[in-house]
């Protein structure tokens, strides 16, 4: 599926979950270089609280949507979906947040660095990013150039959302 065809599908996804004005800003938007800044702070915010907890990957995107959403002021959506590398699903319950077009991922490094990780998303991420990342972020058009495939399934909702950082903090508590 070419990138303008994964965007329209999201879009539809968005607008079903949220509305059409909000997949048309969602396609819109497109982040500056203080937009960009700011998206790597808060998600550095959030990985001191939660690296190494046990969250899940939406668990960990809706957190961080919710603090950048304080912040900056753009279409955030956390998204449920695959995870694929080279063609090759390597998680089937994947989550990351869209900042408009662009992917925010903070769970891709951790899963990847873990000791269960699927053989292929440890490797692909080691020879093409190296070790000790947190937050991998790019347009969504470029992702599949970097060998990386993030399919939608499903956007949530924002009571879903809430619901999510609610699990996460009880996560925390009980850490």
């Amino acid at each position: 599926m070419t990138a303008s065809l994964a965007l329209t599908r999201l879009s539809r996804l968005i607008a079903a979950s949220h509305s059409w004005e909000t997949a048309r800003t969602f396609k819109a938007w497109s982040p500056s270089e203080d937009d960009k800044a700011l998206m790597a702070t808060r998600a550095q915010d959030v990985l001191k609280v939660m690296a190494g907890k046990d969250v899940t990957a939406p668990m960990l995107g809706a957190a961080y949507a919710v603090h950048l959403a304080r912040a900056l002021d753009a279409p955030i959506m956390v998204v449920e979906g695959t995870l694929s590398v080279a063609g090759e699903v390597v998680a089937d319950d994947h989550g990351w947040v869209m900042i408009g077009p662009w992917v925010a991922d903070m769970a891709l490094f951790s899963r990847a660095y873990a000791p269960d990780a699927p053989p292929r998303l440890a490797a692909h991420v080691l020879r093409a990013f190296g070790p000790n990342k947190g937050l991998f972020c790019d347009a969504w058009r470029r992702t599949a150039r970097l060998g990386l495939g993030y399919d939608p399934r499903r956007v949530l909702t924002e009571a879903e959302v809430t619901a999510l950082v609610g699990e996460a903090t009880v996560a925390l508590r009980a850490a």
